[in-house]
């Protein structure tokens, strides 16, 4: 077997990795921070042939009771590297920086583009990876290039904003070129001292009665909004073991709409639950759904069940299994998809099942 500086553990538990604190071990463990690292990492999954999965912050993935049969890599590589050109300033950050930490570095500056993006858990690395996207912003708007290496010969590879093939909380990353990169970096391209972004709804009501607003009132506005939604992991909040937003909210195409609308208001109806989309279709509220299908806040099945204060966030009451958490969201996929027609698909990934008993 090859030699390595690295620390290579074996059968590694992973539920504290996680914000669901949920899941078996892996059969093998390595943190890296730095790229040759992550190069080590990937040349001993290739030699014991392995599968791999990078983890960052542990924020938006389920992993299954058995764990992961390969070698999970904890991209812990950090580094910020600031440069000013005229009314822009380029930053660029290492995939496992936390990004919280990075979005407050950027708004403590006066660094506009992602202060809507506050409080969002994971690391930098995920943020082009699913397109992180809240309160009217979204990372495709400011990823310039993303850097990685090749799982299959360690090689490094940058990718210009154009190849990201950006989506709805999808890029090339996570569909075509899924499990084939492992991202170490990330260059964004900011605006210095410009005009905070409060065109979402929610920011519009929240400084409706404040004649200020800056990019730090805004970040504290995200903060507070996302808390009463129970979304924060940060220190100082109320915080709920659970992935975040558990299903996407679905797109739905025009034609079909008006009979989507009916039914959700046959249903008892919700408020602001609709988006008409540039692209013709119309995004919906998946978790008004979710709620006129049946499902209240505080819903419990078992150690399982939906949080208190948002019906979109499934949390983990009392150690609950991963096998009781797919229960439920396959519950609630069913029950929605029979009475609206829309098939609810998850926003948090799946690690370690064979066969996840979801409709993916």
């Amino acid at each position: 077997m090859m030699s390595t500086s690295l620390d290579i553990q074996g059968n590694y538990p992973l539920r504290e990795l996680t914000t669901f604190r949920i899941g078996g071990p892996a059969r093998f463990f390595a943190a890296v921070s730095t790229e040759e690292q992550a190069r080590e990492a990937l040349a001993f999954s290739r030699e014991v042939g392995v599968p791999v999965f990078v983890l960052g912050g542990g924020s938006n993935i389920l992993v299954s009771d058995e764990g992961f049969p390969g070698l999970v890599i904890l991209n812990r590589i950090r580094r910020r590297e600031v440069r000013l050109e005229g009314g822009r300033v380029s930053v660029h950050a290492g995939a496992g920086e936390e990004w919280d930490a990075l979005v407050q570095h950027c708004v403590e500056n006066n660094w506009q583009g992602v202060e809507c993006l506050s409080g969002i858990p994971g690391t930098t690395g995920a943020a082009p990876v699913q397109n992180i996207g809240a309160y009217g912003q979204n990372a495709d708007a400011v990823v310039s290039e993303v850097h990685a290496l090749r799982r299959e010969n360690g090689e490094p590879v940058v990718f210009s904003n154009p190849e990201c093939g950006f989506g709805y909380r999808t890029s090339f990353f996570n569909t075509a070129g899924a499990g084939h990169y492992l991202i170490t970096s990330v260059l964004f391209r900011l605006t210095r001292d410009g005009a905070p972004d409060t065109s979402y709804r929610d920011l519009q009501k929240y400084f409706s009665e404040s004649g200020e607003v800056s990019l730090a009132r805004v970040r504290k506005a995200v903060l507070e909004i996302r808390n009463t939604k129970g979304l924060l992991t940060l220190e100082g909040y109320d915080v709920f073991q659970s992935a975040g937003s558990f299903f996407r909210n679905p797109l739905i195409p025009a034609g079909q709409f008006e009979e989507l609308r009916r039914k959700v208001e046959d249903a008892g109806g919700c408020t602001a639950w609709a988006w008409p989309q540039p692209s013709g279709e119309v995004k919906v509220s998946a978790a008004c759904l979710i709620q006129c299908a049946g499902f209240h806040r505080g819903y419990r099945q078992g150690r399982a069940g939906l949080s208190p204060r948002h019906t979109l966030i499934l949390v983990n009451y009392q150690d609950a299994s991963a096998g009781e958490i797919i229960a439920l969201a396959r519950e609630i996929q069913e029950r929605v998809k029979e009475r609206f027609g829309v098939l609810l698909r998850p926003e948090v990934h799946l690690v370690g099942f064979s066969a996840p008993d979801l409709f993916l």
